[in-house]
């Protein structure tokens, strides 16, 4: 369109050879969702959205003239406001709340540029973003800006003019030079990755076979000598119970909900110091997030997070070439996807043949497939998986499946991803790491180590935080200097047999740093209670399925029905979920029979039919607590809804204190949840009261990570008043 075409006033317009240039460079497609920010007429505004008709564009422009000029110009071209949305405002305050981008173009930045990036590429690290810029320093300005993002800015330089008529003659006026640049997520440099080298297995969905895949992987890199170490997206504690099974050493949760990106690279690099390869297993579908629209907390953001290879395991049973449409998919959803190579799963031999050209031409490495491996199927139970020591064959089927892995996959291929190179020899080294490979012996011994540990009787009498047998429950760590300076060592019984072991390994090592010794004891085969206790940690697990026999040992029902009453010792006593139903009065069974518990909790726990509150949480003080004011909160049985509906009435809408995150997953609810704390969903409306909160107990479904509120969790293991004061005092 020419440049006269549009109303123009007195507001700069994009001149017509630049905004071709720059049109092209935004290479817009059909559906695009695009910015025009510094809009000014509107020019580029009105050819953009011609240029993508199924797609949205947004107009900023913090001039109200400007503003009314886009406006008149849509309507001469006849685009709605539906279509073409015009937004005044300064930006890049005014770019929020809008859908995500995937094109832009930027004629004017009111002096905020690095500001506006930083929110684009935030919004969408794949973004494409054209900038129009005739001052020399604000060229030098993104240079730099490129530099430290690693982009690549495509710099196009535009010499205009015009001619101007005096009498007979025409005078050529020249004009500023003007710079189109090009900048393109998806387009950086190659960093070499620092740290140990890792992988990250993810898959379009549950259930396509990462967990079995990866324990494999484990087992097979074990027995090639490598120093492994694993980790989990996600909230989950049982797949990290099978990774410490296969290598005989603790794994770790990554989770970017319960921490900050940075306390995820820190988890991430303490945990992986020492050793030669980190795999990291994925949660759910790659891409899936918090409240399962967002990013946030999915196995794609810990790769971001963590710089991580991907490698993406697809079910490819009962189907063929659609498989490399999936791939392109994934590979596409976001520019900056990290996956660098395939597994596919359940698929034969000779259909991996026929599919790599399909799907190596997408550019990722086809590592190969495993075909189906009956004897590695895991049975499955309501959370999810069953225990690693209920699998009385899992050691044979996971050295099955690693025999099948190293038979049908490319590990060498798989290693040089991870940036393991190989040796003439053919063992896997990475000769700048630094790290020294274990020797077949050591290995041997980590074996060992796991099979103790999964003992079915932990005898309190002859337990020892410092001996080399912690009931699999924690690595022998040093407590820090800054965090154990100012306290002396105290010991916390931690209930660990076959129906209390859900524990998040950060959980534990948190209080070891801390100062607390950790003696583990089992609720089912003791008959009493560790001595010289100061608290008590009652994990999750399945007492409803060992609630006879948790029932029948009566000696250590009244041995903790004490230490919880004695005001003498005055015990402190965390209880998450499992462990929470293991104080009630009553437990019910899966066959709906009642069994007596340790009692309390004056409270009945029984089973529902459905999952009664799931997924991420984040717990704060119940402002509108019954026991401060009963009138405040509408209350309903939990058999009638699992959500109550509460109005906090703080002066900013959120209470103070508390503020500590965490997960629920159970079937089996209780006639008292407790009303101390308020659980909100994230990206979500939904909340719910729970956990009885005083200074001798933290106890409710809930799981909670520590260290997402650390001051809360010490002040009430050390004797601090509890900040919530929602409850009575016992």
């Amino acid at each position: 369109m020419r440049d006269e075409w549009f109303v123009r006033g007195k507001i700069p317009m994009t001149k017509e050879e630049v905004r071709v240039v720059s049109l092209a460079k935004l290479e817009i497609a059909p559906d695009s969702v695009i910015y025009d920010i510094g809009a000014g007429t509107g020019s580029v505004t009105v050819e953009a959205i011609c240029m993508a008709p199924q797609g949205q564009i947004y107009a900023f422009e913090q001039k109200e003239e400007g503003c009314e000029l886009i406006r008149e110009n849509l309507n001469r071209a006849g685009i709605s406001e539906q279509q073409a949305v015009v937004v005044e405002g300064r930006a890049p305050e005014s770019l929020a709340g809008y859908p995500v981008p995937d094109r832009v173009f930027i004629g004017g930045s009111g002096g905020n540029l690095p500001e506006i990036l930083d929110l684009l590429f935030k919004k969408n690290p794949s973004v494409r973003i054209v900038i129009n810029v005739i001052a020399l320093e604000s060229l030098s300005q993104i240079t730099e800006y490129c530099a430290r993002r690693n982009l690549i800015p495509d710099v196009t330089c535009i010499q205009a003019s015009r001619a101007k008529q005096l009498g007979a003659y025409h005078l050529m006026q020249g004009m500023n030079p003007v710079y189109v640049i090009t900048l393109d997520g998806r387009e950086r440099r190659e960093e070499k990755r620092e740290g140990i080298p890792r992988l990250l297995l993810t898959a379009p969905s549950s259930g396509s076979g990462k967990t079995v895949i990866t324990s494999g992987l484990l087992a097979l890199f074990s027995r090639m000598g490598l120093s492994c170490v694993s980790f989990k997206c996600g909230p989950d504690y049982i797949d990290p119970m099978f990774h410490r099974y296969v290598l005989g050493i603790p794994g770790s949760n990554l989770d970017s909900f319960f921490l900050e990106e940075d306390g995820v690279r820190q988890l991430f690099e303490e945990r992986s110091a020492g050793h030669e390869l980190a795999l990291i297993e994925g949660v759910m579908g790659y891409y899936d997030g918090v409240a399962g629209t967002s990013f946030q907390a999915s196995s794609y953001e810990i790769a971001k997070i963590t710089d991580t290879p991907v490698i993406l395991v697809v079910d490819a049973k009962k189907s063929s070439r659609s498989v490399s449409a999936l791939i392109k998919g994934f590979l596409e959803y976001q520019k900056d996807s990290r996956i660098v190579g395939v597994i596919l799963n359940r698929t034969s031999p000779m259909m991996t043949e026929r599919l790599r050209p399909l799907i190596e031409e997408l550019g990722v490495k086809l590592i190969g497939a495993v075909p189906e491996c009956p004897e590695a199927q895991l049975e499955s139970r309501h959370l999810g998986l069953t225990l690693p020591n209920e699998q009385k064959k899992l050691r044979t089927h996971m050295e099955a499946l690693a025999d099948r892995l190293e038979q049908y996959l490319d590990i060498p291929g798989l290693l040089e991803l991870a940036g393991i190179a190989e040796d003439q020899s053919g063992h896997a080294k990475n000769e700048e790491s630094g790290y020294k490979k274990n020797n077949n012996k050591k290995n041997d011994n980590k074996k060992n180590d796991c099979e103790n540990t999964n003992s079915e009787n932990t005898n309190s009498e002859n337990t020892n935080a410092d001996s080399e047998d912690t009931g699999d429950l924690t690595e022998q760590i040093s407590p820090s200097s800054s965090s154990c300076s100012s306290f002396s060592t105290r010991r916390i019984g931690v209930a660990q047999d076959e129906a209390f072991c859900f524990y998040y390994q950060e959980n534990l090592e948190f209080l070891r740093q801390n100062g607390w010794e950790i003696v583990t004891f089992s609720p089912l085969h003791d008959a009493k209670l560790p001595e010289h206790l100061d608290a008590l940690l009652l994990g999750g697990g399945y007492p409803e399925l060992y609630a006879r026999e948790l029932s029948e040992n009566k000696s250590m029902l009244e041995s903790i029905r004490i230490a919880g009453t004695d005001q003498t010792k005055r015990i402190k006593i965390l209880a998450e979920c499992g462990g929470f139903l293991y104080l009630h009065r009553t437990l019910e069974d899966p066959e709906g029979k009642k069994w007596q518990m340790v009692g309390l909790l004056d409270a009945d726990a029984f089973r529902t039919k459905k999952l009664s509150r799931f997924g991420y949480i984040t717990l704060k003080t119940n402002q509108t607590n019954p026991a401060m004011s009963s009138d405040q909160m509408e209350l309903k049985k939990p058999d009638e809804t699992d959500e109550i509906k509460c109005k906090e009435k703080t002066e900013h809408g959120e209470s103070a204190g508390i503020s500590i995150r965490g997960h629920e997953f159970h079937y089996w609810d209780s006639t008292d949840p407790g009303t101390a704390l308020l659980a909100k969903k994230p990206l979500s409306s939904r909340n719910w009261a729970c956990m009885h909160v005083n200074d001798r107990m933290i106890a409710g479904f809930p799981h909670l990570y520590y260290r997402s509120d650390p001051e809360w969790i010490l002040s009430f293991l050390n004797g601090g008043e509890c900040a919530s004061e929602g409850e009575n005092k016992e």
